[in-house]
């Protein structure tokens, strides 16, 4: 017996025809647990990779939020919208991202983090953990926030050397900043030793290297983006500013003004008989229709002595359309005009040197003069000559130079000049828009001209100057001393030349600053982490 299972044994363990089956019996549990691993692995890549996606756009949506002044409260809102809208195979079991500020590369609260996890239940996974699975994604995005930059003095030129020149001993502390739009090697030059505190410097193309060496003010060459702040404003031309006018020293006669509407109607009858005065009604079917026309005229001038009314006039007149005797024909036309004046201004008996707004061929001041309110348009080549010793006022208003005028402002008169306000212009019938940004605007010259090179501002301590002078076309040359009461004084000229013992320490009133912007930087915003 014991022999016989021995024969049996041996010839089954010479047997081999099973094999497969015991191993495909020994290997199955290994085959299913890697096929339930592979299965959950690509459960957890896909919800990883759509998590942490959401947290990037997150964070990069909360940076840009954060880098804008006017948005950087809503960072957090901002973060959470675009996270969620990221968010589908895991919306129902990820947690609310947890958003803040952090530290970046040793700047403080700079950046936008972002957090975020997904927990859930896998077969397999728990199977084997007896536990849930949970991903955790995490992003980080930096900030910087956009830069404006104002300036109190703006060459203009795209490619001039020198298109700001510093020069002599002059003394430039007014902290508001300069700006060149040349693209040349030395856009803003030194020629002396002045003494220069202007807070910031920054141009198209390249600066002196001793304004780098001699002052501690931010230098920032070959910016982009700046740009003329009045390139796409024209000058203002109300009615009152287009009555021709002459400056004199000598009393003015009384002058008067009127709007005038004129109604003319003309009626058409005809008549038939040997002459007018026994010619009956004839029907003229071919006959010439009747017209009514009305024509208005603001601001024109008229005798002192009218009077707001509706003047009538009429007059016909007789003309012969042939025949003979009994049967010619006549036709009658008659023109009635009714006058109409209305809105009537008297400026009577000025003053010696009591100056209104007009139209000047040029203006010489030779005694103490008086602007009053408005837009003085001065045109043919003439100038604004203030000299002497002569005290000139003006508040609320605007010189405006066509035709290659000037202005020059020498000598040890008084000077105080305002500009006009938006509510002055919106007075005159100019736009509330183009109010607003013609505001401030002291001297306005046409861009359409041919620009003059007889700009020149040399005022004394008792020059003041409250607006912004715009020369586009003009070379400036600035000495002497301007200031200011009311507001910043600005000038934006093709080209600005700083000679002798200038003063522009006065440029801004006392807690005052320029706030005409003349670049601006965008905010930068990158995924860190």
């Amino acid at each position: 017996m014991i022999t016989k299972i021995r024969r049996n044994i041996a010839r089954m363990t010479g047997c081999n025809s099973g094999n497969a089956t015991l191993l495909v019996a020994l290997g199955m549990p290994v085959l299913i647990g890697g096929a339930g691993l592979g299965v959950d692995v690509t459960q957890w890549y896909m919800w990883k990779r759509e998590l942490q996606f959401a947290a990037d756009q997150a964070a990069v949506a909360g940076a840009w939020a954060a880098a804008e002044s006017d948005t950087e409260s809503t960072y957090q809102l901002r973060a959470t919208q675009e996270f969620d809208s990221n968010i589908s195979a895991t919306d129902d079991f990820n947690t609310a991202p947890t958003v803040s500020l952090a530290d970046y590369a040793g700047g403080t609260l700079n950046s936008v983090a972002v957090s975020a996890t997904a927990t859930k239940n896998l077969p397999f996974t728990n199977f084997l953990t007896g536990g849930n699975t949970t991903i955790y994604a995490y992003a980080q995005a930096s900030f910087e926030e956009g830069t404006t930059f104002t300036s109190c003095l703006i060459a203009l030129d795209d490619d001039d050397t020198g298109a700001i020149t510093i020069g002599g001993s002059s003394v430039l502390t007014a902290s508001c900043g300069l700006a060149a739009l040349s693209t040349d090697e030395e856009a803003i030059s030194v020629n002396g030793n002045p003494t220069v505190d202007a807070g910031w410097i920054i141009a198209a193309g390249g600066i002196d290297d001793w304004l780098k060496e001699n002052t501690d003010d931010v230098i920032i060459e070959n910016m982009e983006g700046l740009y003329d702040p009045y390139e796409d404003l024209s000058p203002p031309n109300p009615a009152q500013s287009q009555i021709s006018r002459e400056y004199s020293c000598s009393a003015e006669p009384t002058f008067t003004t009127a709007d005038i509407e004129t109604r003319t109607v003309t009626q058409y009858d005809y008549f038939q008989g040997s002459n007018q005065r026994n010619a009956t009604g004839w029907a003229n079917s071919s006959g010439k229709e009747d017209t009514d026309l009305t024509v208005f005229e603001s601001a024109q001038s008229v005798p002192n002595d009218t009077v707001e009314e509706t003047v009538e006039s009429s007059s016909a007149t007789w003309t012969s359309l042939g025949g003979s005797g009994g049967n010619r024909k006549w036709e009658r036309k008659t023109e009635t005009v009714y006058t109409t004046y209305s809105n009537i201004l008297s400026e009577g008996g000025a003053q010696a040197g009591s100056v209104r707004p007009g139209t000047y061929t040029g203006i010489h001041i030779g005694c103490d003069t008086a602007f009053a309110p408005g837009v003085y348009n001065i045109v043919g080549g003439g100038g604004l000559k203030i000299t002497g010793q002569h005290e000139v006022t003006g508040s609320g208003v605007m010189f405006v130079l066509y035709d290659g005028s000037w202005i020059d402002i020498t000598g040890g008169s008084d000077v105080n000049l305002t500009a006009m306000q938006a509510s002055d212009f919106m007075a005159l019938g100019v736009g509330s828009e183009e109010a607003n940004r013609l505001a401030g605007m002291l001297v306005f010259e046409d861009p359409d001209g041919p620009g003059s090179n007889l700009v020149k501002l040399n005022g004394t301590a008792n020059t003041v100057l409250n607006g912004t002078l715009y020369f586009p076309n003009s070379e400036v040359f600035f000495a002497g001393t301007v200031g200011v009461t009311s507001q910043c004084l600005m000038i934006a000229a093709n080209n600005i030349t700083i000679t002798g013992t200038t003063d522009m320490s006065t440029f801004c009133p006392a807690g005052s600053s320029e706030d005409e912007v003349v670049a601006s930087t965008a905010a930068k915003v990158r995924l860190v982490a």
